[in-house]
């Protein structure tokens, strides 16, 4: 396994502090507070494998997420979940990809899909999708503890892209 470079460990850095922060930020997305009232199946079962997962049977509740994805390939709350867990596991190639699926399916019920997209491109080294996807996080966040952590974030990257 090779070491972690510079643009990594900024974007690690960078990451944590954010996920700390939206860690505050209301998981209901604006738009999506009718929806949330409504608990439908797929809701249920996808509650329920989170739970699992962040409980005493991880593997059974990301199988059952695995599960939801296979049977509902457009259910986009079981990819951010995967994808979260897959950068939980550093399985960044994987996180990529679900994100990027959360992002086709539903970018606008999950705003915060742009954030972890930035993140994952940033810690795969892709420089430029990173701070594009982070860009595209800042003109949607409106909380100014976020936005303050995303531009220094921004700032890191792009200076990293100048150095070379």
């Amino acid at each position: 396994m090779m070491g972690l470079g510079k643009p990594q460990w900024l974007a690690l850095a960078g990451a944590a502090a954010v996920v700390v922060l939206l860690v505050l930020v209301p998981r209901t997305p604006s738009g999506k507070r009718e929806e949330a009232a409504a608990i439908t199946p797929a809701k249920a079962r996808t509650m329920e494998a989170v739970a699992l997962v962040q409980g005493q049977d991880p593997m059974r509740g990301i199988m059952m997420l695995r599960e939801i994805a296979e049977q509902e390939p457009d259910n986009a709350e079981a990819h951010w979940h995967l994808g979260l867990f897959s950068v939980q596991s550093g399985q960044m190639e994987k996180a990529l990809e679900r994100f990027k699926k959360v992002r086709d399916l539903d970018a606008e019920g999950f705003p915060d899909v742009w954030f972890y997209l930035g993140r994952t491109y940033a810690t795969l080294d892709s420089t430029d999708q990173a701070i594009a996807c982070l860009h595209r996080y800042r003109e949607l966040v409106d909380d100014t503890a976020i936005t303050r952590v995303v531009d220094g974030f921004l700032l890191e990257l792009e200076g990293h892209v100048h150095e070379h």
